[in-house]
């Protein structure tokens, strides 16, 4: 009997070696992501492992893009209550022991690889895009000065900058103040008034 990619034991065992890959980049980072390693972490045979992942730089993109989340994507209400609702649920992620590991992986190989670049871009690149979209609007409503949606990736540096920087450089977990004072410092500049 042939396996197609709907065979609901295929799918089982793909789900637990994503998931064994996934913890064993978290532990160890990607150099005990292995064939053998995620086979018996997952309870299948190393040859499952291979058919669905026929090199290992294919398994470690998959265990990246498991754990990646793209950043700031905001809905149309006030712009700086999206931004504190949207970042206090990254910060929540940020405060996890497998983001440390899938950033620091993503950051390193991106350098060097094109498909780990790929998958920064799905989590950084596209921030600015939809922030400047958010900008925009807020503009339009008169929550921000014109001018602001020009500027949408200096605004994700600001606010990301200082978060990443003290989650992941001091080990400080993340709170809902500090996400609040971060929005609130990169968007004082843009308030009307100012």
């Amino acid at each position: 009997m042939s396996r197609t990619s709907d065979d609901p034991r295929a799918l089982r065992s793909r789900a637990a070696a994503l998931a064994a890959a996934t913890d064993l980049l978290v532990e160890g980072g990607p150099e005990k992501v292995t064939h053998a390693a995620v086979a018996e972490r997952a309870g299948v045979g190393r040859a499952t492992v291979y058919r669905h992942w026929p090199d290992l730089q294919s398994l470690l993109l998959d265990a990246l893009a498991a754990g990646v989340r793209p950043l700031l994507t905001v809905e149309n209400g006030p712009v700086r209550d999206e931004l504190v609702r949207v970042l206090q649920q990254q910060a929540d992620w940020l405060n996890q022991p497998a983001s440390a590991s899938v950033i620091a992986t993503v950051i390193e190989r991106a350098e060097r690889d094109e498909g780990v670049r790929r998958l920064r871009e799905e989590m950084f690149g596209r921030a600015d895009q939809d922030l400047g979209r958010a900008l925009a609007a807020a503009v339009a409503r008169g929550e921000l000065r014109p001018g602001a949606e020009e500027h949408p990736q200096v605004l994700v540096s600001r606010i990301l900058g200082p978060l990443l920087f003290q989650r992941f450089m001091l080990g400080t977990r993340l709170d809902e103040n500090m996400v609040a004072d971060a929005v609130d410092t990169a968007l004082a500049p843009w308030q009307p008034g100012t």
